[in-house]
Protein backbone atom coordinates (compact mmCIF):
# COMPACT_ATOMS: atom_id res chain seq x y z
CA UNK A 1 0.00 0.00 0.00
CA UNK A 2 1.43 3.47 -1.09
CA UNK A 3 1.80 6.35 1.23
CA UNK A 4 -0.98 8.33 -0.46
CA UNK A 5 -3.66 5.71 0.06
CA UNK A 6 -2.73 5.19 3.34
CA UNK A 7 -3.43 8.54 3.84
CA UNK A 8 -6.90 8.67 2.47
CA UNK A 9 -7.67 5.43 4.95
CA UNK A 10 -6.94 7.40 7.66
CA UNK A 11 -8.80 10.46 6.47
CA UNK A 12 -11.57 8.14 5.93
CA UNK A 13 -10.94 6.41 9.18
CA UNK A 14 -10.93 9.31 11.28
CA UNK A 15 -14.19 10.80 9.54
CA UNK A 16 -16.22 7.87 10.76
CA UNK A 17 -15.10 8.05 13.62
CA UNK A 18 -15.01 11.42 14.69
CA UNK A 19 -18.88 11.16 13.46
CA UNK A 20 -19.52 8.01 15.94
CA UNK A 21 -17.43 9.40 18.81
CA UNK A 22 -18.50 13.01 18.81
CA UNK A 23 -22.56 11.19 18.82
CA UNK A 24 -21.48 9.42 22.08
CA UNK A 25 -19.97 12.72 23.43
CA UNK A 26 -22.89 14.83 22.78
CA UNK A 27 -25.35 12.37 24.24
CA UNK A 28 -22.90 12.00 27.36
CA UNK A 29 -22.98 15.79 27.61
CA UNK A 30 -26.91 15.84 27.10
CA UNK A 31 -28.03 13.44 29.58
CA UNK A 32 -25.13 12.31 31.58
CA UNK A 33 -23.16 16.00 32.39
CA UNK A 34 -24.21 16.94 36.21
CA UNK A 35 -25.01 20.80 36.77
CA UNK A 36 -20.82 20.84 37.96
CA UNK A 37 -20.47 20.99 34.26
CA UNK A 38 -21.60 24.42 34.10
CA UNK A 39 -21.22 26.27 30.58
CA UNK A 40 -18.31 24.23 30.28
CA UNK A 41 -20.66 21.98 28.77
CA UNK A 42 -21.96 24.44 26.25
CA UNK A 43 -17.99 24.75 24.74
CA UNK A 44 -18.04 21.27 25.05
CA UNK A 45 -20.94 20.42 22.74
CA UNK A 46 -20.19 23.47 20.44
CA UNK A 47 -16.42 22.23 19.93
CA UNK A 48 -18.06 18.43 19.49
CA UNK A 49 -20.66 19.89 16.68
CA UNK A 50 -18.12 21.45 14.83
CA UNK A 51 -15.83 18.51 14.72
CA UNK A 52 -18.30 16.71 13.17
CA UNK A 53 -18.70 19.50 10.87
CA UNK A 54 -15.19 19.78 10.12
CA UNK A 55 -14.62 15.97 9.45
CA UNK A 56 -17.14 16.30 6.83
CA UNK A 57 -15.51 19.51 5.93
CA UNK A 58 -12.11 17.30 5.37
CA UNK A 59 -13.75 14.57 3.77
CA UNK A 60 -15.34 16.21 0.93
CA UNK A 61 -11.61 18.06 0.08
CA UNK A 62 -9.65 15.12 1.01
CA UNK A 63 -6.77 17.71 0.95
CA UNK A 64 -3.54 16.71 -0.73
CA UNK A 65 -0.47 18.51 0.15
CA UNK A 66 3.19 18.92 -1.49
CA UNK A 67 6.51 21.37 -1.34
CA UNK A 68 8.35 22.47 -4.23
CA UNK A 69 11.19 24.82 -3.75
CA UNK A 70 10.13 28.04 -1.87
CA UNK A 71 6.32 26.78 -1.81
CA UNK A 72 3.63 24.99 -0.80
CA UNK A 73 0.26 23.49 -2.09
CA UNK A 74 -2.86 22.40 -0.96
CA UNK A 75 -5.17 20.60 -3.43
CA UNK A 76 -8.11 18.76 -3.30
CA UNK A 77 -8.83 15.17 -3.96
CA UNK A 78 -12.51 14.95 -3.17
CA UNK A 79 -15.71 15.03 -5.62
CA UNK A 80 -14.94 18.54 -6.02
CA UNK A 81 -11.14 18.42 -7.35
CA UNK A 82 -12.07 19.07 -11.40
CA UNK A 83 -14.83 22.02 -10.34
CA UNK A 84 -12.85 24.89 -9.21
CA UNK A 85 -16.19 27.12 -8.65
CA UNK A 86 -16.75 24.61 -5.11
CA UNK A 87 -13.81 23.20 -4.75
CA UNK A 88 -11.37 26.19 -4.15
CA UNK A 89 -13.84 27.80 -2.07
CA UNK A 90 -14.24 24.44 -0.20
CA UNK A 91 -10.81 24.16 0.30
CA UNK A 92 -10.64 27.63 1.61
CA UNK A 93 -13.54 26.80 4.24
CA UNK A 94 -11.38 23.49 5.15
CA UNK A 95 -8.42 26.17 6.22
CA UNK A 96 -10.69 28.35 7.86
CA UNK A 97 -12.10 25.37 9.80
CA UNK A 98 -8.84 24.63 11.20
CA UNK A 99 -8.13 28.25 12.40
CA UNK A 100 -11.84 27.69 14.44
CA UNK A 101 -10.77 24.17 15.27
CA UNK A 102 -7.82 25.82 17.16
CA UNK A 103 -9.27 28.94 18.85
CA UNK A 104 -12.06 27.08 20.66
CA UNK A 105 -9.55 24.95 21.85
CA UNK A 106 -7.81 28.09 22.96
CA UNK A 107 -11.09 29.45 24.38
CA UNK A 108 -11.49 25.90 26.62
CA UNK A 109 -8.66 26.99 27.99
CA UNK A 110 -9.67 30.39 28.84
CA UNK A 111 -12.21 28.88 30.30
CA UNK A 112 -10.84 26.77 32.47
CA UNK A 113 -8.52 30.05 33.60
CA UNK A 114 -11.87 31.96 33.92
CA UNK A 115 -13.11 29.29 36.40
CA UNK A 116 -10.41 28.06 38.58
CA UNK A 117 -8.47 31.61 38.53
CA UNK A 118 -11.06 34.46 37.98
CA UNK A 119 -14.54 32.82 39.05
CA UNK A 120 -16.14 36.37 39.65
CA UNK A 121 -15.60 36.54 35.87
CA UNK A 122 -17.44 33.50 35.21
CA UNK A 123 -20.48 35.50 33.89
CA UNK A 124 -18.77 35.87 30.35
CA UNK A 125 -20.05 32.51 29.66
CA UNK A 126 -23.71 32.79 31.14
CA UNK A 127 -26.58 33.28 29.08
CA UNK A 128 -26.35 35.28 25.35
CA UNK A 129 -22.62 36.07 26.68
CA UNK A 130 -21.56 33.15 25.57
CA UNK A 131 -22.21 34.24 21.90
CA UNK A 132 -19.84 36.77 22.38
CA UNK A 133 -17.34 34.94 23.95
CA UNK A 134 -17.42 32.04 21.35
CA UNK A 135 -17.57 35.26 18.36
CA UNK A 136 -13.85 35.70 17.84
CA UNK A 137 -13.46 32.16 17.39
CA UNK A 138 -16.10 32.90 14.05
CA UNK A 139 -14.09 35.98 13.38
CA UNK A 140 -11.20 34.08 12.83
CA UNK A 141 -12.49 31.21 10.87
CA UNK A 142 -13.70 33.97 8.53
CA UNK A 143 -10.17 35.72 8.57
CA UNK A 144 -8.47 32.27 7.75
CA UNK A 145 -10.83 31.42 5.02
CA UNK A 146 -10.82 34.81 3.06
CA UNK A 147 -7.23 34.79 3.40
CA UNK A 148 -7.23 31.70 1.71
CA UNK A 149 -9.52 32.41 -1.12
CA UNK A 150 -8.44 35.73 -2.32
CA UNK A 151 -4.59 35.93 -1.48
CA UNK A 152 -3.41 32.54 -2.07
CA UNK A 153 -5.48 31.22 -5.11
CA UNK A 154 -4.04 29.71 -8.02
CA UNK A 155 -2.57 31.10 -11.18
CA UNK A 156 -1.04 30.20 -14.37
CA UNK A 157 2.44 30.91 -12.89
CA UNK A 158 1.89 28.34 -9.58
CA UNK A 159 -0.32 25.91 -12.39
CA UNK A 160 3.03 25.36 -14.42
CA UNK A 161 4.95 25.18 -11.47
CA UNK A 162 3.40 22.28 -9.80
CA UNK A 163 1.99 20.37 -13.11
CA UNK A 164 4.56 17.76 -13.06
CA UNK A 165 5.12 16.89 -9.72
CA UNK A 166 1.07 17.19 -9.41
CA UNK A 167 0.70 14.83 -12.27
CA UNK A 168 3.63 12.21 -10.93
CA UNK A 169 2.72 12.11 -7.74
CA UNK A 170 -1.12 12.42 -7.29
CA UNK A 171 -2.18 11.86 -11.56
CA UNK A 172 -4.30 15.44 -11.26
CA UNK A 173 -3.56 18.01 -13.54
CA UNK A 174 -2.95 21.45 -12.42
CA UNK A 175 -4.53 23.62 -14.93
CA UNK A 176 -8.02 21.42 -13.72
CA UNK A 177 -7.79 20.55 -10.65
CA UNK A 178 -8.84 22.63 -7.54
CA UNK A 179 -5.53 23.80 -5.51
CA UNK A 180 -4.56 27.12 -3.65
CA UNK A 181 -0.95 27.62 -3.33
CA UNK A 182 1.93 30.29 -1.47
CA UNK A 183 4.46 30.69 -3.57
CA UNK A 184 7.15 32.26 -1.56
CA UNK A 185 9.75 32.61 -3.92
CA UNK A 186 8.93 31.73 -7.79
CA UNK A 187 11.79 30.19 -9.38
CA UNK A 188 13.84 31.49 -12.82
CA UNK A 189 12.24 31.31 -16.07
CA UNK A 190 14.04 32.30 -19.29
CA UNK A 191 12.28 35.45 -19.37
CA UNK A 192 12.41 36.43 -15.09
CA UNK A 193 14.88 36.08 -12.44
CA UNK A 194 14.18 33.89 -8.97
CA UNK A 195 12.40 36.32 -6.88
CA UNK A 196 10.67 36.60 -3.74
CA UNK A 197 7.30 36.77 -4.14
CA UNK A 198 6.21 39.57 -0.69
CA UNK A 199 2.46 39.44 -1.48
CA UNK A 200 2.39 36.19 -0.53
CA UNK A 201 4.24 36.69 2.29
CA UNK A 202 1.24 38.32 3.92
CA UNK A 203 -1.17 35.27 4.17
CA UNK A 204 1.69 33.51 5.33
CA UNK A 205 2.33 35.83 8.30
CA UNK A 206 -1.66 36.16 9.12
CA UNK A 207 -1.36 32.17 9.35
CA UNK A 208 1.54 31.64 11.88
CA UNK A 209 -0.07 34.83 13.76
CA UNK A 210 -3.54 33.62 13.82
CA UNK A 211 -1.23 29.70 15.31
CA UNK A 212 0.98 31.95 17.18
CA UNK A 213 -2.06 33.79 18.89
CA UNK A 214 -4.08 30.44 19.72
CA UNK A 215 -0.96 28.89 21.02
CA UNK A 216 0.03 31.49 23.42
CA UNK A 217 -3.28 31.37 24.96
CA UNK A 218 -3.47 27.83 25.27
CA UNK A 219 0.13 27.80 26.87
CA UNK A 220 -0.56 30.80 29.33
CA UNK A 221 -4.10 30.21 30.51
CA UNK A 222 -3.12 26.44 30.65
CA UNK A 223 -0.08 27.40 32.64
CA UNK A 224 -1.86 29.85 34.92
CA UNK A 225 -4.36 27.40 35.83
CA UNK A 226 -1.96 24.55 36.23
CA UNK A 227 -0.31 27.05 39.04
CA UNK A 228 -3.46 28.06 40.63
CA UNK A 229 -4.37 24.32 41.73
CA UNK A 230 -0.59 23.80 42.49
CA UNK A 231 -0.58 26.47 44.88
CA UNK A 232 -3.66 25.64 47.06
CA UNK A 233 -2.76 22.02 46.68
CA UNK A 234 -1.95 21.81 50.89
CA UNK A 235 -5.27 23.39 51.63
CA UNK A 236 -6.77 20.13 49.51
CA UNK A 237 -8.26 17.21 51.20
CA UNK A 238 -6.91 13.73 49.77
CA UNK A 239 -9.45 13.44 47.56
CA UNK A 240 -9.59 16.75 46.06
CA UNK A 241 -5.71 16.20 45.95
CA UNK A 242 -6.17 12.88 43.61
CA UNK A 243 -9.03 14.81 41.58
CA UNK A 244 -6.70 17.83 40.94
CA UNK A 245 -3.51 15.34 39.82
CA UNK A 246 -6.23 13.87 37.24
CA UNK A 247 -7.43 17.27 36.38
CA UNK A 248 -3.34 18.02 35.25
CA UNK A 249 -2.93 14.51 33.20
CA UNK A 250 -6.04 15.61 30.95
CA UNK A 251 -5.24 19.49 31.04
CA UNK A 252 -1.49 17.91 29.67
CA UNK A 253 -3.07 15.46 27.13
CA UNK A 254 -5.47 17.97 25.90
CA UNK A 255 -2.32 20.41 25.13
CA UNK A 256 0.00 17.55 23.86
CA UNK A 257 -2.82 16.21 21.80
CA UNK A 258 -3.52 19.51 19.23
CA UNK A 259 0.28 19.98 19.51
CA UNK A 260 1.69 16.62 17.88
CA UNK A 261 -1.36 15.99 15.29
CA UNK A 262 -2.03 19.85 14.17
CA UNK A 263 0.71 22.53 15.64
CA UNK A 264 3.74 20.91 14.24
CA UNK A 265 2.77 18.89 11.27
CA UNK A 266 0.97 22.40 9.75
CA UNK A 267 3.79 24.44 11.39
CA UNK A 268 6.57 23.00 9.50
CA UNK A 269 3.92 22.73 6.25
CA UNK A 270 3.50 26.21 6.54
CA UNK A 271 7.26 27.39 7.68
CA UNK A 272 9.74 25.41 6.19
CA UNK A 273 9.19 26.12 2.81
CA UNK A 274 9.87 29.78 2.71
CA UNK A 275 13.53 28.80 4.23
CA UNK A 276 14.11 26.56 1.31
CA UNK A 277 13.22 22.95 2.98
CA UNK A 278 11.74 20.99 0.36
CA UNK A 279 9.31 18.12 1.79
CA UNK A 280 7.90 17.08 -1.40
CA UNK A 281 5.24 14.40 -0.90
CA UNK A 282 5.89 13.82 2.39
CA UNK A 283 3.95 17.06 3.69
CA UNK A 284 0.76 14.98 2.47
CA UNK A 285 1.18 13.48 5.67
CA UNK A 286 0.00 16.81 7.72
CA UNK A 287 -3.82 15.75 6.46
CA UNK A 288 -3.56 12.39 8.25
CA UNK A 289 -2.61 14.01 11.46
CA UNK A 290 -5.00 16.47 11.16
CA UNK A 291 -7.91 14.06 10.12
CA UNK A 292 -7.47 11.78 13.66
CA UNK A 293 -7.50 14.86 15.41
CA UNK A 294 -11.30 15.53 15.70
CA UNK A 295 -11.97 11.73 16.49
CA UNK A 296 -9.07 11.50 19.35
CA UNK A 297 -10.17 15.08 20.94
CA UNK A 298 -13.62 13.69 22.68
CA UNK A 299 -12.14 10.13 23.00
CA UNK A 300 -9.98 12.03 26.11
CA UNK A 301 -13.15 13.60 27.14
CA UNK A 302 -15.10 10.21 27.32
CA UNK A 303 -11.78 8.46 28.95
CA UNK A 304 -11.07 10.92 31.58
CA UNK A 305 -14.53 12.19 32.52
CA UNK A 306 -15.59 9.96 35.94
CA UNK A 307 -19.54 9.89 34.53
CA UNK A 308 -18.98 9.69 31.04
CA UNK A 309 -16.22 6.69 31.32
CA UNK A 310 -18.58 4.86 34.10
CA UNK A 311 -21.55 5.00 31.62
CA UNK A 312 -19.82 4.39 28.81
CA UNK A 313 -18.58 1.27 30.13
CA UNK A 314 -20.79 0.27 32.00
CA UNK A 315 -19.42 0.99 35.53
CA UNK A 316 -21.31 1.16 38.59
CA UNK A 317 -21.22 4.87 39.99
CA UNK A 318 -19.87 5.44 43.73
CA UNK A 319 -21.09 8.41 45.38
CA UNK A 320 -19.01 9.62 47.09
CA UNK A 321 -18.00 13.12 48.19
CA UNK A 322 -15.10 15.29 47.81
CA UNK A 323 -14.66 17.42 50.97
CA UNK A 324 -11.95 20.43 51.19
CA UNK A 325 -11.43 23.12 53.91
CA UNK A 326 -10.67 25.43 50.67
CA UNK A 327 -13.16 27.45 48.60
CA UNK A 328 -11.18 27.40 45.69
CA UNK A 329 -11.37 23.74 45.77
CA UNK A 330 -14.71 23.38 45.90
CA UNK A 331 -15.35 25.50 42.98
CA UNK A 332 -12.58 23.57 40.89
CA UNK A 333 -14.04 20.39 41.72
CA UNK A 334 -17.29 21.44 40.95
CA UNK A 335 -16.46 22.59 37.63
CA UNK A 336 -14.42 19.85 36.19
CA UNK A 337 -15.52 16.18 37.19
CA UNK A 338 -12.50 14.32 35.69
CA UNK A 339 -10.91 11.28 37.38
Amino acid sequence: MDADKLVQYIQYGGFISAQAINVVLLYLLHFRANISFGRYRVLMMVFSVFAMVYSLIEILTLPIMFCKGRSLILGSDGPFTLYRPIGVPLIAVYCGSFGLCISLLALQFYYRYIAVCRADKLYYFEGKRIILTIAPCFLIFVAWTCNVQFLMGYDEEKENIYHDVLFQSYHVDSHKVSFISMLYKSPATETSPEHWNFDQLIPFFMCCLIMDSCFFAIIYYGSKAFMQMRNCVTEMSKKTKELNRQLFLTLGIQTLLPLITMYVPVGCFIILPIFGVELGVEANKTGAFIGIYPALDPLIAILLIKDFRSYVFCQKRKLTKVSTTSGFANKTASTFQAA
